[in-house]
């Protein structure tokens, strides 16, 4: 398999409409819409739809991990499972009509053993053939030791696969600057490695330049919300690409539609200036649709067409 994703903190994804939402009383809701949810498996599915064969990894237990694996199959997503005891997670996201505004709730993740979690490594470390790329996507539950991806990293790159961050806070420190490939974080979440959150475009390239020169990953990738995304490699690249102005229906999965783009184009031969660019493109059309799935790639194609701003000059 080409590409392999990872998912430590899965979900099922409930997606609702009500009118207005009432403090201390019913609101009722309609257009529900479920569907797969974490990071790791966002990626796969939206690679797997965009032509290439992926398969994601994640630990499932109890009614919802039963669902999800349903959902799984009925999507045509390859999956490898890993069984554990506690109870998988549901997300769910509610849209109020009244404002537009979506509200989305996010739970904690399931209690892992010890056994479980290396259960879950070996699944991801002995993929045959050994693929060429490692996305390992979204937050780590509680259980999870700071330095659970930071060890999968390590030794993915030993095996010659290059690996894909996008996560933050602990499970983000925990992996950096142990042979990542690429990383990509929102402002926020880079600003957690010790930067402010509102230095000009020149200066946040500088900060992510010298992450990259102190070896904290080959390519660094921080997207800028409506302000698009700037892209710093070890080999001396810049690129600022900003999409255009466009509706927000929904934010969720948009950082995923951008990850599973670029690693696509990527895996495809496409250079990194493009395959960034096409991420930029993918993630402001994933936030234009409902649910968490980039799937209008006409939208797609129409958005890359004008997602085009000067190249960052070092």
């Amino acid at each position: 398999m080409p590409i392999v994703s990872v998912t430590m903190n899965p979900a099922v994804d409930l997606f609702a409409v009500t009118e207005t939402i009432h403090a201390d009383s019913k609101s009722r809701c309609d257009k529900a819409l479920e569907e797969p949810g974490g990071g790791g498996i966002n990626v796969a599915r939206n690679i797997q739809r965009l032509g290439t064969n992926t398969l994601v990894v994640f630990p499932a237990g109890g009614l919802n991990g039963e669902r999800l694996k349903q959902l799984l199959q009925q999507d045509g997503c390859r999956f490898q499972a890993v069984p554990v005891a506690s109870e998988t997670r549901q997300n769910f996201a509610i849209t109020e009509r009244s404002t537009g505004a979506m509200h989305h709730f996010v739970f904690p993740g399931p209690d892992l053993s010890a056994a479980e979690l290396s259960a879950c490594q070996q699944a991801i470390l002995e993929q045959k053939p050994t693929p060429e790329y490692l996305v390992l996507s979204g937050s780590i539950p509680a259980s999870v030791p700071d330095d659970f991806y930071g060890d999968l990293t390590q030794a993915a790159n030993a095996q010659g696969t290059k690996v894909v961050l996008d996560s933050s806070g602990r499970a983000l420190r925990g992996a950096l600057y142990r042979g990542a490939y690429l990383a990509k974080l929102n402002r926020y979440e880079f600003a957690e490695l010790g930067y402010p959150t509102d230095a000009p475009i020149e200066a946040l390239r500088q900060q992510m330049q010298d992450e990259v020169t102190k070896g904290a990953v080959d390519v660094l990738i921080v997207t800028l919300a409506r302000g698009g995304a700037l892209l710093c490699s070890k080999q001396g690249e810049h690129y600022y690409f900003m999409p255009p102005p466009s509706p927000i229906v929904s934010h969720v999965g948009a950082g995923d539609s951008f990850v599973s783009a670029l690693v696509f184009h990527l895996q495809r031969g496409t250079s990194l200036r493009e395959a960034f660019r096409y991420g930029v493109a993918a993630a402001s059309t994933k936030v234009q649709t409902e649910g968490n799935q980039l799937t209008d790639f006409a939208k797609l194609a129409e958005v890359y067409a004008q997602t085009d701003t000067p190249q960052v000059e070092s």
